[in-house]
C-alpha cells in the first residue's frame, strides 16, 4: 500500500565515476541506445577570397554566400589591408528592403576583431527572413593609412533564409501551446493531424514521423501545399495509448534539414484522476504476521492505548443506543408507580444486543422470553420477561495491570467461512433492564388480588464476569466467520450460522457440523462465569411500590422471579454481546482504519530536505477495500486475500506559481488495466515471505505521477542552490555528487561566440543587454504535458523477475535563464523535448550516507530512469518570446540536444537515487477519524526495525505485470507498527 502511494521519481548511477557535469557538449546521441532522429546540419560553408582580392586596392569581402544567409549566423568580413577599426564601426550600416536600419545603437550589433583585417559582426537581435538587406560601408570606412575601400566594395546585397515554422491540430485542438493536449479514444476514434508550413515553396520534402521510427513522406521533389492533413489512425503512426511524440522532418534543396516536434497523450484514461482507481491492487493479509498485526491492534485498542475516531471499546461497544421498542416487544409508556417511573417509558438502551429480526435485526432488547403457569407462594401466572442491555463496561486491565482482552484472527480455510476469530476475556460487565409482564393470573390468590393480567414490573440488575487472579485463564470465545466487504469498503464478520448457545469447544480444523451438531460459537466459558447481581424492582403498572410491607412482599416475590428467569436467558444474552463484539466492533474498530484509509487518506509528505518545489509536497494515499475479501488456504499458505483500490494524489503549500495548467480534451491520466491484479501468485509466496503483500498495477504509479505533476511537483527551477541542496544528503560518493562548475552561463557563449566572453543583444527597448560569462544559469523545467508510466512487457520465460517501467514524457519546456549578480533574469532560450525511456523502480533500505541519525533504518525509494535506453527529440524554439536575443538555434541545440540524456534524466535519477522516505505516516488528521491518543496521532511505524519494505519479482510469463510489494512485520510484538504518542 504505502509502496504505491510512494513509486513516483528515482535514479541511477552515473558510470563513469565522475560528477555529472551541467550542460555539456553534445556527443553522439546514437551511442549506447539513446536516439534522436535529429541530424545536424554542417556549418554554413565559408567562402574563399577571389585571387585578385585587393589587387585594385582596398576591398571588403563578406565570407558566406550572399544569396542564402543564415539569418542567425555572424557576418564575417575580411579586408585586403588593415583597416581603420574605430572608422570601420561608425560608418557600417545594415538596412533591409525598405531602408530601415537593423534594431539597436550604432550599426546594429557588436564587432570582434579578429584581426585588423577580420571582422566578425554580431547583429544585436535576428535578421528578418527571406529578407533583403544591404551592407554599407561608407565613405569613412577607411584603412590605417587612410584610404577608402574601392566602390565595388562598399555595398554588399544578401537574402537571408526564409523560416519554416509550423503549427499543428490535432482533431481540431491546437498543439505546442502553453496547454498540452489529451485525447481520449472513446470520444477521437479517428485522429487527424493537421499541420501548416510556411515557406512551402522553399521545401524539398517533408516528412512525418513517430519518435520510435515509423514515417510517412508527406511531399517530394517540392511541396504545393503549406497545408498537410494527417489521419494517424488509418497507418503505421497511429497513435497508441500513451503519450505519442512525432516530428516534421523539413528538408531543403540545399540538403539542409529542420525538425519540428509535436506531442499528445491518446487512449483511455481515468474518470475519475483525483480519486480512488477501482481495481488496480491486490493485497494478501497473510496469517503469521497480518492477522496477528490486526489481532494486536484490536488488544490494543481494549487495552485503551488509543482512541478510533475519537471513540474508546466501551464507546464503540455501548454506542448504538436507541429507545425504540420493536413490534411485539412489552410497552412501558404506562408505567406509573415507584422509582422516578417516567424514566422508564422510553429508556435507552444499546440496539445491537437482542434477539429482533427482519428490519430489527440488529437486535433491539431480548424480548418474549415466557414462563407459563409460574408458581409462588402467593399463586401463579404466566410471566414474558423482555431484557435490555443499557451499558457494557470492558476494562482495559484487570488485577495488577493484566490486559483484560485477548483476541487472534485466523484464516484455516477456503471461502465461506474460513475465517477463525478467538475473544477471549477476563472481564466485563453488562448493566440490564428487565420488563415483566403478568397474564394469565390465578382468579383466588392473594397474587390475582394485588396485580393483575398485563400489568408490568420494571427491574435493574448487573451483569458480571469477574478477574479470577489468573492472568492465563481468559475465558475463550471462539467463532467461524465469513469474511465480507460491501460496495463502500465496509469489512463486515458474519458468524456462521446456524449456532447454539452451547456449540461445544472445537478445533478451527475441526469439521464446521458433526452429525448435526454445529461447531461454529463456541462461548459457554463466558456464560458459565457471568454472575447476575443486584436484581432489583424499580416501577409497576400497578401500586405495589405505595402498599407497605404487601407491596414490599410482591416486589420481593417477582424479583425472585426474574432471578430464576435470568439463568435461562443469560446464554442468549452472553452470546448476543460477544456475537456483537465480534460482527459489530472488531469490524468498526478495523473500518475505522478503513474509512480514513479512504477518506482522508494516509498523508505522506516528500522529505523536507528535498529543494523545492518537492519539499513542499505531500502525497495522500487513499485505499478502499473491494467485494470479494475472502479466506484462503493452500498448504502453508493461509490468509485473507481481497482485491483493492487506491487512489495517490499530492498537494503543494504554499501552491507553485509554476504549475502547468490543465490539459486541454481530457484532463486525466492514461489508464492500461483491464482488470485488478491476481493475488493468486503473492498468496503463493505468503508463506515464504510473510507479511502483507500487495501487487499494484502501474495505473497507480501513473496517478501519482499525473498528481504530482498537476501541482507542479515536476516543475523545477535548477541552478546552484537546488543543485547543492540535492549535495547535502547525497554524500560524498561520486557517482552522486552534483557539480555546478558548468551551470554558467559561460558554457553557452562558448559554444555560441567561441572566443568571447559576452553576447550582447537588446531588451525590451532596444538597449543592448551584455549577456555575460559570469551570469548563473537556471534551467526552469515546465512539463506541459502529463507524463505517463507504465509497465514494460516481461520477458515470458520460466523464471522471475521485476517489472520495468516505461516513461513518457512529452512536451517538457526547458527555459533556459540568466541571472544577473543581483538577482535578475532573463530567458536565454527556450526548447522542447519529448521522449520515451525506459526504467525500473524498486524499496530499499537508504545507505544514509551522511550518516544523519534522523534517516537511519529508513526505507529509500529509488526509480531508475535509464540515461542510455531512450528515444527523445529536442526542438530549440524560435521567435521573440522563445529566443529574445537571436542567438543561433543551432548552434543552441549543440549545448541543449545533450540535456535530455546528459541532464534532465541524470539529475532527477540522482535527485531521488535514494529518497529516505518518512518513518512515521500519520494515521489521522482530526480528532475525529482514524487512531490518536489524547497526545495527537498515531502513526504507521515504518522504521525499518518494526517494518520492512521491499519489493520482489513476479513469473516471467505473466502478461499483466505489476508492482510486487511486501511489508514485513519485524517485531515480535506486532502490534507496535502502530505507534502513538
Amino acid at each position: 500500500m504505502l509502496f504505491t502511494c510512494l513509486v513516483l521519481t528515482g535514479c541511477k548511477k552515473n558510470t563513469d565515476g565522475q560528477s555529472i557535469p551541467i550542460l555539456p557538449v553534445a556527443t553522439d546521441s546514437s551511442a549506447n541506445n539513446v536516439q534522436t532522429p535529429v541530424v545536424p546540419n554542417e556549418p554554413e560553408p565559408q567562402v574563399s577570397l577571389p585571387g585578385n582580392f585587393g589587387s585594385d586596392g582596398p576591398e571588403a569581402f563578406l565570407m558566406t554566400d550572399p544569396a542564402s544567409v543564415n539569418r542567425y549566423a555572424n557576418l564575417v568580413f575580411s579586408f585586403s589591408e588593415r583597416m581603420d577599426i574605430a572608422a570601420v564601426e561608425s560608418s557600417m550600416q545594415i538596412v533591409d528592403s525598405g531602408g530601415n536600419p537593423i534594431p539597436g545603437p550604432g550599426s546594429g550589433g557588436t564587432f570582434r576583431w579578429v584581426s585588423p583585417r577580420k571582422v566578425i559582426f554580431d547583429p544585436y537581435k535576428e535578421l528578418k527572413d527571406d529578407e533583403g538587406y544591404q551592407i554599407l560601408f561608407g565613405t569613412g570606412s577607411t584603412t590605417e593609412d587612410g584610404d577608402s575601400l574601392l566602390v565595388d566594395s562598399r555595398t554588399f546585397t544578401i537574402q537571408t533564409e526564409p523560416s519554416f515554422q509550423m503549427t499543428h491540430t490535432v482533431n481540431g485542438i491546437a498543439l505546442g501551446g502553453s496547454r498540452g493536449v489529451s485525447l481520449s479514444q472513446a470520444t477521437h476514434p479517428t485522429v487527424t493531424l493537421t499541420s501548416v508550413l510556411s515557406n512551402h515553396d522553399r521545401v524539398e520534402s517533408l516528412k512525418l514521423s513517430s519518435l520510435d521510427g515509423d514515417s510517412v513522406t508527406l511531399c517530394s521533389g517540392g511541396c504545393s501545399t503549406d497545408t498537410f492533413s494527417t489521419n494517424l489512425s488509418a497507418g503505421a503512426l497511429a497513435p497508441s495509448n500513451g503519450g505519442n511524440p512525432y516530428y516534421y522532418e523539413i528538408e531543403l534543396p540545399n540538403g539542409r534539414r529542420y525538425y519540428k516536434q509535436l506531442t499528445f497523450n491518446y487512449g483511455s484514461f481515468s474518470g475519475n484522476p483525483n480519486d480512488i482507481q477501482a481495481d488496480i491492487g491486490a493485497a494478501v493479509l497473510d496469517n503469521a504476521h497480518m492477522m496477528e498485526v490486526l489481532s494486536r491492534i484490536f488488544e490494543r485498542f481494549a487495552l485503551a492505548d488509543f482512541k478510533v475516531t475519537n471513540k474508546t471499546f466501551n464507546d464503540f461497544a455501548s454506542e448504538r443506543t436507541t429507545t425504540t421498542r420493536r413490534p411485539g416487544c412489552i410497552d412501558t409508556t404506562n408505567i406509573d408507580s415507584g422509582t422516578n417511573p417516567s424514566s422508564y417509558h422510553a429508556f435507552e438502551y444499546i440496539r445491537s444486543y437482542g434477539n429482533g429480526t427482519g428490519s430489527y435485526s440488529e437486535g433491539y432488547g431480548y424480548c418474549g422470553f415466557f414462563l407459563n403457569n409460574y408458581g409462588t407462594g402467593l399463586g401463579s401466572a404466566d410471566f414474558t420477561i423482555d431484557v435490555y442491555v443499557t451499558s457494557m463496561t470492558v476494562n482495559p486491565t484487570v488485577g495488577t495491570g493484566v490486559p483484560n482482552v485477548d483476541a487472534n484472527l485466523a484464516a484455516y480455510d477456503n471461502g465461506s467461512p474460513g475465517l477463525g476469530a478467538d475473544i477471549n476475556g477476563h472481564q466485563v460487565a453488562l448493566d440490564l433492564v428487565l420488563v415483566s409482564k403478568l397474564s394469565d393470573m390465578c382468579g383466588f390468590c392473594l397474587l390475582g388480588l394485588v396485580l393483575g393480567n398485563n400489568d408490568k414490573i420494571v427491574f435493574t440488575a448487573q451483569a458480571v464476569m469477574d478477574y479470577d487472579g489468573s492472568p492465563g485463564n481468559r475465558k475463550i470465545s471462539r467463532a467461524r466467520v465469513i469474511p465480507t466487504t460491501d460496495t463502500n469498503g465496509q469489512m463486515a464478520f458474519n458468524i456462521k450460522t446456524p449456532f447454539q448457545t452451547d456449540d461445544p469447544y472445537f478445533n478451527l480444523a475441526d469439521p464446521d457440523e458433526v452429525a448435526g451438531d454445529p461447531r461454529r460459537f463456541h462461548m459457554s466459558p463466558w456464560t458459565n462465569d457471568i454472575d447476575v447481581i443486584n436484581l432489583d424492582a424499580k416501577a409497576s403498572t400497578a401500586g405495589i411500590f405505595s402498599w407497605g410491607f404487601i407491596g414490599d412482599l410482591i416486589a420481593s416475590i417477582a424479583t425472585g422471579i426474574a432471578n430464576n428467569i435470568t439463568p435461562i436467558i443469560q446464554p442468549q444474552i452472553v452470546q448476543s454481546i460477544l456475537q456483537d463484539v465480534i460482527e459489530q466492533i472488531a469490524p468498526n474498530v478495523i473500518n475505522a482504519i478503513l474509512d480514513n484509509l479512504q477518506s482522508p487518506g494516509l498523508p505522506i509528505p516528500l522529505p523536507s530536505h528535498l529543494p523545492a518545489p518537492l519539499n513542499n509536497t505531500e502525497l495522500r494515499m487513499k485505499l478502499k477495500v473491494e467485494q470479494g475479501l475472502q479466506a484462503r488456504v493452500s498448504g502453508s499458505n493461509r490468509g485473507l486475500v481481497a482485491q483493492a483500490g487506491t487512489g495517490i494524489t499530492a498537494s503543494m503549500s504554499p501552491a507553485n506559481p509554476n504549475a502547468p495548467q490543465p490539459m486541454l480534451g481530457v484532463h486525466s491520466f492514461n489508464t492500461y488495466r483491464s482488470a485488478a491484479p491476481s493475488w493468486s501468485y503473492p498468496f503463493s509466496q505468503s508463506a515464504a515471505k510473510p507479511g502483507l503483500l500487495l501487487a499494484l498495477h502501474s495505473d497507480a504509479i501513473n496517478q501519482a505521477m499525473f498528481s504530482l505533476w498537476q501541482v507542479g511537483a515536476l516543475s523545477l527551477s535548477i541552478d546552484a542552490g537546488f543543485i547543492n541542496q540535492i549535495n547535502t544528503y547525497a554524500g560524498t560518493d561520486p557517482l552522486r555528487q552534483l557539480t555546478d562548475d558548468l551551470l554558467k552561463v559561460g558554457t553557452l557563449v562558448t559554444v555560441l561566440a567561441p572566443g568571447k566572453d559576452t553576447i550582447t543583444g537588446l531588451d525590451g527597448s532596444n538597449n543592448p543587454f551584455v549577456i555575460d560569462s559570469a551570469d548563473d544559469v537556471i534551467i526552469q523545467v515546465n512539463p506541459v504535458l502529463a507524463p505517463v508510466v507504465r509497465f514494460a512487457p516481461l520477458s515470458g520465460g520460466a523464471g522471475t523477475e521485476k517489472a520495468g517501467l516505461t516513461l513518457d514524457f512529452g512536451d517538457l519546456e526547458l527555459i533556459i535563464k540568466g541571472k544577473k549578480s543581483n538577482n535578475s533574469t532573463y530567458t536565454i532560450a527556450k526548447l522542447r523535448t519529448s521522449l520515451t525511456a525506459s526504467g525500473s523502480a524498486d524499496l530499499l533500505e537508504f545507505s544514509n550516507p551522511t550518516g544523519n541519525p534522523a534517516f537511519a533504518n529508513t526505507t529509500a525509494l529509488q526509480i531508475q530512469i535509464d540515461p542510455t535506453s531512450m528515444y527523445y527529440i529536442v526542438e530549440v524554439l524560435e521567435g521573440p518570446s522563445n529566443n529574445p536575443y537571436g542567438l543561433d538555434p543551432e548552434k543552441m541545440y549543440r549545448v541543449v540536444d545533450p540535456l535530455v540524456k546528459s541532464l534532465v534524466v541524470p539529475l532527477l535519477n540522482n535527485i531521488l537515487y535514494e529518497v529516505p522516505l518518512a518513518k512515521q505516516i500519520p494515521l489521522s488528521t482530526s480528532v475525529s477519524n482514524g487512531l490518536r491518543t489524547g497526545a495527537g496521532a498515531c502513526w504507521l511505524n515504518l522504521d525499518r526495525n518494526v517494518i520492512r519494505v521491499e519489493t520482489l519479482p513476479i513469473p516471467s510469463n505473466e502478461t499483466n505485470p505489476y508492482l510486487f510489494a511486501r511489508l514485513e512485520a519485524m517485531t515480535s510484538d506486532k502490534g507496535e507498527v502502530i505507534g502513538c504518542p
